[in-house]
């Protein structure tokens, strides 16, 4: 957004005089120029609007203060952004119109500088700049807020029917790995979810559908108190698992709005549950693992990571060091020394040297112990 304060910030406005007080003037939104070269009762300027700059040096008024004061009044009476005037002809500024800015908020400037022609050329050119500045404003906001509830719940109506205020997602692989195991799991994961519905008021819906080599199963819930909702998600996990010879990873309710992170937590459920060959795994038993796959998830959090552990790294490629390894025992270790240097096979006093050289290659030489493990447990969590 253009303001008054950013035209007479232009170089067009060698010296610029605020005629009155005016709070609050400056920062007025600007989103037009017009230059006022007649007098207004002349009907030349019927369509000039709240927000627009008015640049004028008064010669049409030929000295003659009555005829300045009647054309700034009617100016200023419109609302506009603000008036300058070119001192060129030292044009008479009386109190009515000094007292008729301050009251209508309207700010009035007396400037020395370029004609109003080249100045209604460089705030217009700022105006179109700031326009195509905001675009892409716009875009990058969209582009940084990757989510959209709305959408998100329009997709998820789309893709499952589904309504209510909260969904829950459980994803089912079969164990035996082929096409026909798992549409015949879809056809199993179906009738468990219909008997579901059936037997749970506070469901609002419940269907599944193949997502690549697995299932996805949503239930969506009107809301119901959180005592019921554990025994709901409990007898659903349940079913599913003695249906069929399944893996199954269930996610956490969320609001609907949110559904894509009820998936994510349902998918890596799965993903551990698989490489744990057991039938099931909720996302909120998986504690540390759980808070692992979310940091690499989250681009921002895993370069952040990726970042620390590549200035160790590359201080051991160029030393011969081994300052990463060592920095990794000793979060695992939670700032335990003795600890890390048995996991490591070393001497504690070995140990110690090195964290101390990975506190100067972090930038954190005055950091204790403590504030070193905990900073280092933050930056396992990308790895």
């Amino acid at each position: 957004m253009i303001t008054v304060a950013d035209i007479v910030a232009l170089p067009a406005f060698k010296q610029v005089r605020l005629a009155a007080m005016c709070p609050g003037g400056y920062g007025r939104p600007v989103s037009n120029v017009g230059i006022m070269d007649c007098m207004p009762d002349e009907g030349a300027y019927a369509d000039y609007l709240p927000g627009e700059f008015i640049v004028s040096n008064l010669g049409f008024a030929r000295d003659d203060p009555e005829r300045c004061e009647r054309a700034l009044l009617a100016m200023l009476a419109r609302g506009v952004a603000a008036v300058a005037v070119k001192t060129v002809y030292a044009p008479p500024i009386g109190d009515r119109v000094l007292a008729a800015s301050t009251a209508q908020g309207v700010p009035l400037f007396l400037y020395e500088g370029d004609y109003h022609e080249v100045v209604a050329y460089q705030a217009l050119d700022l105006i179109r700049r700031d326009g195509e500045e905001s675009d892409k404003g716009r875009k990058i906001d969209a582009l940084l807020a990757g989510h959209d509830g709305s959408a998100l719940r329009a997709a998820l109506y789309e893709i499952a029917g589904l309504t209510g205020s909260t969904v829950q997602c459980l994803a089912v692989a079969p164990r035996a790995d082929d096409e026909c195991s798992l549409y015949a799991a879809l056809g199993v994961l179906d009738g468990v979810l219909a008997a579901f519905r059936r037997d749970w008021g506070s469901v609002v819906d419940a269907r599944a559908c193949r997502y690549h080599g697995a299932l996805l199963a949503f239930v969506s819930y009107a809301q119901p108190p959180a005592c019921a909702r554990s025994r709901s998600e409990a007898d659903l996990l349940a079913r599913a698992t003695s249906a069929a010879p399944l893996f199954c990873g269930m996610g956490e309710e969320t609001p609907l709005s949110e559904g894509d992170l009820a998936i994510r937590q349902a998918l890596a459920a799965l993903g551990e549950a698989r490489s744990r060959n057991v039938a099931a795994v909720l996302w909120a038993d998986m504690r540390e693992g759980a808070f692992r796959i979310a940091a690499r998830e989250d681009r921002l959090f895993a370069r952040t990571c990726a970042l620390y552990r590549n200035l160790l790294a590359s201080y051991d490629e160029a030393n011969d060091a081994e300052l990463a390894a060592t920095a990794e025992a000793f979060a695992a270790s939670c700032g335990d020394v003795r600890m890390a240097a048995e996991r490591l096979g070393q001497h504690p006093n070995t140990v110690r040297y090195r964290l101390r050289k990975a506190r100067d290659v972090l930038g954190m030489p005055e950091a204790s112990d403590r504030e070193l493990a905990r900073f280092l447990a933050f930056v396992a969590l990308g790895a």
